[in-house]
C-alpha cells in the first residue's frame, strides 16, 4: 500500500515545477510574439510614442511651459504668434502654448481616472452577472440597459447640473455612465468562458467559485479588457472637452482643452489659435490612443495574426 501511495505521489511532485516552466516558456512566448507584431504596426507604435510624449510633458508641465498659463497681461492681448509666444496669447494675454501643456494634465487625468473607475465597476459586475447568470444576471443587465437607454452626454450633463461643475464630480459622471459597455463585454466574455474545460475541471475538484472567477476566468479576460481600457480613454477625453465647451466641465481659470475651445470660438478672426490648437491638441491625443488600442487588439486577436 505504501509502495503505491509513493508511486502516485512522485509523478505528482515531479509535475509540479514542470508545469510551472511550461507556464512561464508559454508567457515568455506569448510576450514576445505579441512584441513581434505589436512593433509591425507603425501606426501603433507611433501612438505610443506620441502617448509617451504628450504624458511627459504634461508631467513636467512646470519646466516645460514656457510661461505662467493663469498669468493675465491685457498689453499682450490677442499677440501674434512669434519667438516669445510660439502660439500667440488669448483674450487675457495668457500664453496659448503654456495653457495647452497644462491643459494636458486635465484632460490625460479626465481620460484615465474615470476609465479606470468605470472599468473596475463593470469588470466586476460583468463577471458576477455572467459566471451566476439567473436573477443576479437579469437584474445587472436589466440596470445597465436602463443606464445605455439614456444618451451618455445628456446623461453626464445631468450629473454635472445636479452635482456641481468640479473635477471630482466630472469623474463621478463619467464613470456614471461608462460602465454599462463594459459590463456587457465582460459578461460575454465570462458566459463563454465558463463552459471551457479548464473551469469544469476547477469544480469538479471543488474549487470554490470565487477562486473561479479571480484565479481562472478573470486573467482570460484581460487581454480585450486592456484594448477596451486603451479605446475608451480617447471617448472619454472627448466627453470631457463636450462638457467643458458646453460650460459644465473644467471651470476657468483652469485650462482644459475644451474650455479653450469654447472661450476661443468667439476670437476666431483675430486670434484662431486660441481655438484651433486646443482642438488639435485633443485630435492627436484621440487618435494616438485609438491608433494604440487597434495595435492591441491586432497583436491579441490571433486572427488578426493570420
Amino acid at each position: 500500500m505504501g509502495v503505491n501511495l509513493d508511486s502516485t505521489q512522485e509523478p505528482r511532485l515531479a509535475s509540479g515545477p514542470a508545469l510551472k516552466d511550461t507556464a512561464a516558456l508559454e508567457s515568455e512566448n506569448f510576450l514576445r510574439e505579441f512584441s513581434k507584431s505589436f512593433c509591425r504596426n507603425k501606426m501603433a507604435v507611433a501612438g505610443a510614442v506620441t502617448i509617451l510624449v504628450i504624458t511627459s510633458i504634461a508631467i513636467l508641465a512646470p519646466f516645460v511651459a514656457p510661461h505662467d498659463p493663469y498669468q493675465v497681461n491685457l498689453a499682450n492681448q490677442f499677440a501674434p504668434p512669434s519667438p516669445t509666444y510660439l502660439l500667440g496669447t488669448d483674450m487675457f494675454g495668457r500664453d496659448v502654448l503654456s495653457r495647452i501643456i497644462y491643459g494636458a494634465r486635465i484632460s490625460l487625468l479626465i481620460g484615465l481616472v474615470p476609465t479606470f473607475i468605470s472599468l473596475a465597476i463593470g469588470t466586476f459586475l460583468g463577471l458576477v452577472s455572467g459566471y451566476y447568470g439567473g436573477k443576479t444576471d437579469y437584474l445587472i443587465m436589466r440596470l445597465a440597459d436602463i443606464v445605455l437607454a439614456f444618451p451618455s452626454l445628456l446623461l453626464a450633463m445631468v450629473v454635472m447640473y445636479t452635482l456641481g461643475a468640479t473635477l471630482l464630480n466630472i469623474f463621478i459622471a463619467l464613470s456614471a455612465v461608462r460602465w454599462a459597455r463594459m459590463a456587457r463585454v465582460v459578461r460575454a466574455e465570462t458566459m463563454s468562458l465558463k463552459e471551457k474545460e479548464f473551469v469544469e475541471g476547477a469544480r469538479a475538484v471543488g474549487v470554490s467559485n470565487s477562486t473561479i472567477i479571480i484565479r481562472h476566468i478573470f486573467p482570460n479576460c484581460v487581454p480585450s479588457l486592456l484594448v477596451l481600457f486603451t479605446l475608451q480613454i480617447p471617448d472619454a477625453i472627448l466627453s470631457e472637452a463636450t462638457l467643458s465647451f458646453l460650460g459644465v466641465g473644467a471651470q476657468p481659470p483652469a485650462s482644459s482643452w475644451g474650455l479653450m475651445v469654447s472661450a476661443g470660438k468667439e476670437f476666431l478672426m483675430p486670434a484662431p489659435a486660441i481655438a484651433i490648437a486646443p482642438g488639435v491638441a485633443i485630435l492627436i491625443v484621440v487618435l494616438a490612443f485609438n491608433f494604440l488600442g487597434d495595435g492591441i487588439r491586432d497583436a491579441i486577436d490571433p486572427y488578426m495574426k493570420q
